[in-house]
């Protein structure tokens, strides 16, 4: 993992041996890499993955961590910087945040983007043409809860099998297009999301 600042190297560490001193990796799923093996910082990516799928998406770690004050510490995981709560959050269900510094917030954005080309194989639609997940058009937002959720189960389902891979390449094949075409269409985005992605959205929590 690429450690920022030295407050990040802190802030990982610090995360990793409270989790591990209650044997919290027990948790995870057998689909998770980090299932049953102690958390450590060479183990994650990015400090993106780090937070949004270990630190704030499962709700027992986030309610642990929060007990012993790790999380939102007053600094910016990413730079160290000085923050409080007027400044950008990531925040899953409505109810589990994180907050960054604005440098903080384009580095989460950024190694996002990477992800998505280290998957696809090529860079994704430029945000500036309208271009972007249909799931972000409708929602609004890329880091919104939903399209987390449906990113994860991208990740960690469909692109781990055959068929889930073919699904997701269709899928980005006509995403762009679609997205543009749903751009400031409030009320068709509100009946998608309502009709179809809240729907798959609450039985993909449920697996």
């Amino acid at each position: 993992m690429k450690h920022y600042s030295e407050f990040t190297e802190e802030y990982v560490q610090d995360i990793c041996d409270a989790l591990n001193e209650a044997e919290m990796y027990k948790l995870l799923g057998d689909f998770d890499k980090n299932s049953n093996k102690p958390f450590a910082p060479e183990n994650f990516e990015t400090l993106t993955v780090f937070l949004q799928r270990y630190v704030v998406k499962h709700i027992d770690f986030y309610n642990y961590l929060i007990s012993r004050g790790l999380i939102n510490r007053g600094r910016c995981p990413y730079t160290g910087e000085r923050i409080d709560s007027s400044f950008p959050k990531w925040t899953f269900m409505r109810t589990r945040s994180v907050y960054v510094s604005h440098e903080g917030f384009k580095i989460m954005k950024k190694e996002d983007d990477e992800e998505y080309e280290k998957i696809m194989g090529h860079s994704g639609p430029k945000r500036k043409t309208g271009g972007c997940y249909i799931a972000t058009v409708c929602y609004g937002n890329e880091f919104s809860p939903e399209v987390i959720v449906l990113k994860r189960f991208r990740d960690d389902i469909l692109l781990k099998k055959w068929y889930g891979r073919i699904l997701v390449k269709i899928y980005y094949l006509f995403s762009p297009y679609c997205a543009k075409r749903l751009k400031n269409k409030k009320r068709l985005n509100k009946f998608i999301r309502m009709a179809l992605l809240d729907r798959i959205v609450i039985k993909i929590r449920n697996l």
